[in-house]
């Protein structure tokens, strides 16, 4: 019997029907699936063979159930139909990831966009790092900085070792008291920085490492803890996304400043 594959690689596929942020429109998650589009990416930037995608998929949606149909993805749902927190969703789907060697993380609308994105990753654990992906730091010092679970590399053995779920405590964000544990006990971490050569927001469409795209506000409203201009951030989160499902080469070209910004948004400093 062949050995299970060294990865797996979990995503929590859903929309805010309920959040801090206001619901979401169940048409926006219909027009504008990230779950396609990451899956679309996955298969373009990684080598086939020795990873497994396993998806969460509270969507609640027939069009996104068509979607990972259509995708060699392990899927997997709340029985009864009830929302499952997405750190819980996290934590259901570690647990389903038996004989693997490597976790990794991603949201919905964070994705590879270079080649060998993952072997960096998992290569980055081999050479000693304990943790890997993609360092959130731009809504320091309010929100501490971790590595995000939008694009988070771990061993399995690693996070069960822990005995920490990706709960969210009090004022943090998911999965931000795994870097918290691994950083205490003095261990090394792998932080894929930020690094776009245009910003035109201080979180939305980010690129980190060269590797990893992250949206930062696919599947809900554009509101930030560090940010109180809602208006202008939804404007930011819509325009990007726009871009993103007509063309997302350019668009990623366009923050590496590989080619014009003809995007019609004003840059910004981080």
């Amino acid at each position: 019997m062949a050995a299970p594959p060294s990865t797996a690689i979990l995503i929590v596929n859903g929309f805010d029907r309920q959040s801090r942020w206001g619901p979401h429109d169940p048409a926006d998650a219909l027009r504008f699936p990230w779950i396609s589009l990451c899956l679309q990416q996955i298969e373009k930037h990684t080598d086939a063979g020795d990873y497994r995608v396993l998806v969460y998929d509270q969507s609640q949606l027939p069009e996104h159930g068509e979607i990972l149909r259509e995708h060699d993805v392990e899927v997997f749902t709340d029985p009864e139909g009830r929302h499952v927190p997405h750190a819980r969703a996290l934590d259901l789907l570690v647990d389903r990831a038996e004989g693997a060697e490597f976790i990794v993380t991603l949201d919905t609308d964070a994705f590879p966009v270079s080649g060998g994105w993952l072997d960096q990753l998992t290569g980055s654990l081999r050479d000693g790092a304990a943790l890997a992906g993609i360092y959130r730091d731009e809504m320091a010092p309010q929100i501490r900085p971790f590595i995000h679970v939008a694009g988070l590399c771990i061993r399995r053995d690693t996070l069960l070792g822990l005995d920490v779920s990706f709960h969210r405590e009090p004022g943090q964000d998911t999965g931000q008291n795994i870097t918290d544990a691994l950083a205490g006990m003095g261990k090394e971490l792998n932080r894929l920085l930020r690094s776009n050569r245009r910003n035109f927001h201080f979180l939305i469409g980010g690129l980190y490492g060269n590797l990893l795209y992250h949206h930062g506000a696919g599947s809900r409203h554009a509101k930030f803890w560090t940010s109180e201009d809602v208006d202008a951030d939804e404007r930011v989160r819509v325009a990007l996304r726009d871009v993103a499902f007509e063309d997302i080469d350019h668009l990623v070209a366009v923050l590496r400043g590989t080619e014009d910004n003809d995007l019609g948004l004003p840059e910004v400093s981080r």
